[in-house]
């Protein structure tokens, strides 16, 4: 009777250790805890200084598969003024998109990576870096519920 008290207090410490493990997880990026819908809240392009709200005549929306990406910019109006979207994947703090398609205007982006420093803070998504165009950017991103 005690091994299997022993054995199951084994397993329950297992467990516990797996949960915290997993929740350490959460504070970096990995691909189950950016699936969902997230909106542009902050931006920091090229040589800002400081964080500035997106233009209030739109709405930046990203959409996150365990395999795939798409942002949509959507007016007033409700309707979809840009897109972008393609394949994602992660490695370490790094979050690089490979477009496979966007809307007119943003075709030179298409079959180019876009690689971004990546970390999750609570129900924020902040990452960084340099386009393939050469556009610095810094944005943070709210999961939306």
């Amino acid at each position: 009777m005690k091994s299997k008290s022993a054995l199951l207090l084994a397993l329950g410490l297992l467990c516990l250790a797996a949960l915290g493990a997993d929740n350490k997880s959460e504070s970096g990026v990995n691909p189950t805890s950016l699936v969902g819908t997230w909106e542009l809240v902050s931006v920091k392009y090229n040589d800002a200084k400081e964080f500035t709200a997106p233009p209030p005549e739109r709405k930046s929306l990203k959409f996150i598969t365990p395999t795939h990406f798409l942002w949509v910019w959507v007016d007033p109006k409700k309707r979809i003024t840009n897109s972008m979207g393609g394949t994602y994947k992660l490695e370490g703090d790094s979050y690089i998109e490979t477009v496979e398609f966007a809307f007119a205007g943003m075709e030179a982006y298409v079959g180019k990576q876009q690689k971004f420093a990546a970390r999750l803070e609570g129900d924020k998504w902040i990452h960084s870096g340099v386009l393939s165009e050469g556009q610095k950017i810094e944005e943070i991103w709210k999961r939306v519920q």
